[in-house]
């Protein structure tokens, strides 16, 4: 999509040297261009154009051809070897009609008529059919109308015995007539039928070879060669396609247990582009940097704060009324640009601005708007440290959990639906998060359907209920059972929690048997692990008592 800057910016600048150049120009060289290499950045994409073309001796107007509308014009930068660029037209109206035919179009093509022309002489062969009963019927029916004519009154029994049996037989005739006509219309209309399906057939190939937009801009360079030859032209511009333009990573994960773990990932990248022409046999680089994002700091604006004598409670109208006012005061309205370059970031590796960039050397083919292509990349691997990671209160089997350090020397870029294997089996398929070089992360692989958990209250006590009178105080005793029914030992952590206030009122007090290994777990309060391992068959047994106590007349929340 080109913005109103491009269109200002060609038609204020361009316009003038186009008359400067006109008056000299000599002859006009159509110059065909192909996409040679393209660098792939999420949701957008810098594509290089390349030509030979030979110039004769002077000036020349160069008509560059096959650029599609969804180009930005005014990114577009245009380099002739051997020739000085006097000015630059782009025009994307009114522009002269494109022949895009290939032999492999026009075969399709042809095709296409042909079954067309078949059908055609099918409906007339059926028509003629339906005409010829439609002609015995009208037979027929003159027959008998024939048959109660006035006219015959007074003829002799012999005559009317002959006009009768006339009219018996013609009318078998006709009654054959209409037989053999609507079998023959029948018989026509099937082969009909299959002929539909083929013409059905053919226009799906042709539209599988014409995935190209047919619109293109009309680009006009005027040059001055001062000696004659062959000269190479290239062409640089952005384009965000149709708004389906871009790359994401891909993963599978695969887990071998045993003795050592290990974790292999194997590492592709999932690309597509609807710029409106198909890119064949191109040099293809994926970048994760973003030209069209955040560039700079986001600016900060002051904060004024004001004290005053407290007004009636608003109505919630009026208070949402007033905090859009306060935010309009203090905000300008260009500071929501923000959340769109948080959209951006998402696929961003270093946030400091260096990009990460792969390079393919095969060159790669990819139709517009019709496909997406995986490049498999590589495979890493490295150790895991392979544990089991229980979480009663939501779960009744603890899952299988894999930790692992990012040695790889690069960023592992973040991706949607990674495929996660163990020992070969496919197990779950997740997002993964993306991880820095140095960095460990800890993924799931799947429950361990033997590793049973139960969560069972055994005394709860509250307001008058229980054991307990006071109506400000609660007492709850929780048994967390973990049973362990493989044939292998586990090495496990727990996971459950307690209660936890900001209030001094609200006064909080708990007890674990065995005591948790961790308190306040990833820095969340009221989070407790317990870390040990269990053994084939055997079964760990947790206990918590929590106690609550809160003035009286106050509610719990």
């Amino acid at each position: 999509m080109r913005s109103a800057f491009s269109i200002f910016t060609f038609s204020a600048t361009l316009a003038v040297t186009t008359h400067i150049a006109s008056a000299a120009v000599s002859d006009v060289i159509q110059v065909d261009s192909q996409v040679a290499a393209v660098t792939l950045y999420p949701g957008l994409a810098q594509i290089t154009r390349t030509a030979d073309v030979v110039l004769p001796e002077g000036r020349h107007e160069l008509i560059l051809q096959g650029v599609p509308r969804s180009a930005e014009t005014a990114s577009l930068q245009v380099q002739i070897d051997g020739a000085r660029r006097i000015s630059t037209r782009v025009r994307d109206e009114f522009v002269p009609p494109r022949d895009a035919s290939t032999p492999e179009i026009e075969a399709a093509e042809a095709r296409i008529d042909e079954i067309e022309t078949q059908i055609a002489a099918v409906e007339d062969e059926a028509a003629r059919a339906r005409a010829a009963a439609h002609a015995a019927r009208s037979s027929i029916h003159f027959l008998e109308q024939l048959g109660n004519n006035d006219g015959l009154v007074g003829t002799d029994a012999s005559a009317l015995d002959d006009i009768s049996l006339m009219i018996s037989r013609r009318a078998a005739e006709n009654h054959r007539q209409i037989v053999d006509a609507e079998a023959d219309a029948r018989s026509k209309e099937q082969v009909l039928a299959t002929l539909q399906e083929n013409l059905t057939e053919a226009r799906a190939a042709l539209a599988a070879l014409t995935t190209e937009d047919d619109d293109r801009l009309y680009i006009e360079v005027a040059v001055e060669a001062t000696a004659a030859g062959a000269t190479s032209i290239r062409l640089d511009y952005l384009t965000e396609g149709a708004g389906n333009i871009g790359w994401s990573p891909s993963y599978e994960l695969h887990l071998t247990t045993g003795g050592d773990p290990e974790l292999t990932l194997n590492r592709s990248v999932i690309l597509s582009q609807d710029t409106g022409e198909n890119w064949q046999d191109v040099a293809l680089t994926l970048s994760t940097a973003e030209p069209l994002g955040q560039s700079g700091p986001s600016r900060l604006f002051p904060q004024l704060r004001r004290i005053e004598k407290p007004m009636p409670v608003p109505t919630s109208k009026q208070r949402l009324s007033s905090d859009m006012e306060l935010d309009l005061a203090n905000e300008p309205i260009i500071e929501a640009a923000v959340v769109v370059d948080e959209i951006l970031r998402q696929w961003s590796v270093d946030r400091s601005g260096v990009a990460a960039v792969y390079g393919f050397d095969a060159p790669v083919s990819v139709a517009s708007g019709a496909e997406a292509l995986r490049l498999e990349m590589d495979s890493l691997k490295t150790t895991a440290t392979l544990t089991a990671q229980a979480v009663p209160l939501r779960n009744e089997t603890a899952y299988r959990m894999v930790r692992f350090t990012n040695e790889f020397g690069e960023q592992l870029l973040a991706a949607t639906q990674a495929a996660h294997f163990v020992d070969g089996k496919l197990i779950a398929v997740a997002d993964f998060a993306g991880l820095a070089p140095g960095a460990e992360a800890d993924l799931g692989f799947g429950a361990i359907k033997g590793l049973t958990l139960s969560r069972d209250i055994l005394e709860q006590s509250e307001g008058e209920q229980g054991l307990i009178s006071r109506s400000s105080e609660q007492v709850r005793r929780v048994e967390i059972e973990v049973e362990n029914l493989t044939d292998r030992a586990w090495p496990l952590r727990v996971l459950d929690r307690v209660p936890y206030s900001q209030q001094d009122a609200l006064e909080i007090a708990w007890d674990a048997r065995p005591a948790p290994t961790e308190e306040n777990v990833e820095k969340q309060r009221g989070i407790l692990a317990w870390d040990m391992e269990i053994a084939a068959g055997a079964t760990e047994v947790i206990e918590i008592e929590t106690e609550l106590s809160w003035p009286e007349g106050q509610i719990l929340r």
